[in-house]
């Protein structure tokens, strides 16, 4: 079994006396370590590497191209921008195994049956990414990121034969669909990721783009062939999944568990918090519609720059703008009239008017085929307009 090959493996590390021997690396298997689910949110995404024989550290490494530390000069900055720098490095069998074992997370890994040349090549290639000069690249979570090095690193040494069949096959779902079934388990992450993801995140997938998926990468390579080459057949290119390490942690969600219900209980929460301050008075009003309404224009602000001035390509072409934007500031002029004199009749429509402009985006939303999100949003939004535009109401002059 692969398990007893990777374990003798490492057994067969040489001594520091005798690691200046020559090791014919190039018979060593080349395999693909995946790893499951963590804790932290940026692991619920998994995780894979590439485990080769070096021959230059006389053992076997474990090249990680998702390497990212926040104390990073700007971290915050880089990723609010879209400009996160993550990096490759190289590690031990043992570093590895170990630190994913007391992170509780599964690891699997296959052989991949390349030739010994492509076996040399990928190595000599791993070997040159990991230099100070090269291991550096601009982190995109869905385009390029741990699991598309890996995907791209054994393309290249297969010329090409990974990308022409995985861009033939379809994938699962959207970019959008595996966020919402990977983030369900936190509603405040499902409903901020549905927010700030515009409808590019929802066009079907390839084989090839699902990747960025370390379990489907893992899933893809068992259904490739590689051409027959350097007197091998044709073969697969993955052998079958050997599981190393089994976390106690319950399985990855297969199924998306739609959030429309959790996302109206907080609207239906914020409406009401707006009518019952408004039912205390016109102070009481103008504080609930004015907090409202500097909420949704901050919102609709991050949406808009996040849209036009960063990197985030998914971000982009955003139908939440219809339900939070700058123009709710004009919110926070009719709050301080209530709070005087009451809203006028002008300022109690522009309320409506913002309040119809929400209602018609969702709908075209909708008619375009982005019913779940649009409508999860909508139950988030909704109610706090139309209670805000009641609230204003109470205290119209006459």
């Amino acid at each position: 079994m692969l398990l007893i090959a990777l374990v003798s493996v490492v057994a067969a590390v040489p001594t520091r006396a005798s690691a200046q021997r020559a090791i014919d690396w190039s018979t060593k298997p080349v395999l693909l370590l995946t790893m499951g689910q963590g804790d932290e949110v940026f692991e619920k995404f998994g995780h894979n590497a590439l485990i080769v024989w070096d021959d230059a550290a006389g053992r076997p490494l474990v090249y990680n191209w998702g390497m990212f530390d926040f104390a990073q000069p700007n971290f915050l900055g880089r990723f609010l921008t879209g400009d996160t720098r993550y990096w490759m490095q190289p590690f031990t069998i043992e570093q590895t195994l170990d630190a994913y074992q007391r992170l509780n997370r599964t690891m699997t890994v296959q052989e991949l049956n390349l030739t010994p040349a492509q076996r040399t090549r990928l190595v000599q290639m791993l070997a040159t990414n990991a230099l100070e000069a090269n291991k550096f690249y601009r982190y995109d979570y869905y385009r390029d990121n741990c699991s598309t090095r890996v995907r791209d690193a054994i393309d290249a040494v297969t010329g090409g034969v990974l990308a022409a069949a995985m861009k033939a096959m379809p994938g699962d779902g959207s970019y959008r669909w595996h966020t919402r079934r990977l983030l369900a388990y936190s509603t405040p992450l499902y409903l901020g990721s549905q927010l700030v993801l515009g409808v590019d995140a929802d066009l079907p997938l390839t084989a090839w783009q699902e990747a960025f998926l370390p379990q489907s990468l893992t899933k893809a390579v068992m259904r490739i062939e590689l051409p027959a080459a350097d007197g091998l057949p044709q073969r697969p290119l993955a052998a079958p999944i050997d599981t190393i390490f089994r976390a106690t942690r319950a399985p990855e969600p297969r199924v998306v568990q739609p959030q429309l219900v959790q996302a109206a209980v907080i609207g239906m929460v914020i409406g009401a918090v707006i009518f019952g301050l408004a039912l205390l008075g016109r102070i009481g009003a103008a504080v609930a519609v004015g907090i409202w309404s500097l909420l949704c224009a901050c919102v609709g602000t991050v949406l808009l720059l996040a849209w036009f001035a960063t990197q985030h390509v998914f971000m982009a072409n955003n139908p939440s703008v219809a339900l939070a934007n700058p123009l709710w500031l004009a919110g926070i002029t009719v709050a301080v009239m209530v709070a005087r004199v009451g809203s006028s009749t002008l300022e109690h429509r522009t309320l409506q008017s913002l309040l119809l402009i929400a209602v018609l985006g969702t709908a075209g939303a909708v008619l375009s085929g982005h019913t779940v999100s649009a409508l999860e949003m909508a139950a988030l939004f909704l109610p706090g307009h139309a209670a805000s535009v009641a609230a204003a109401g109470r205290f119209r002059r006459r």
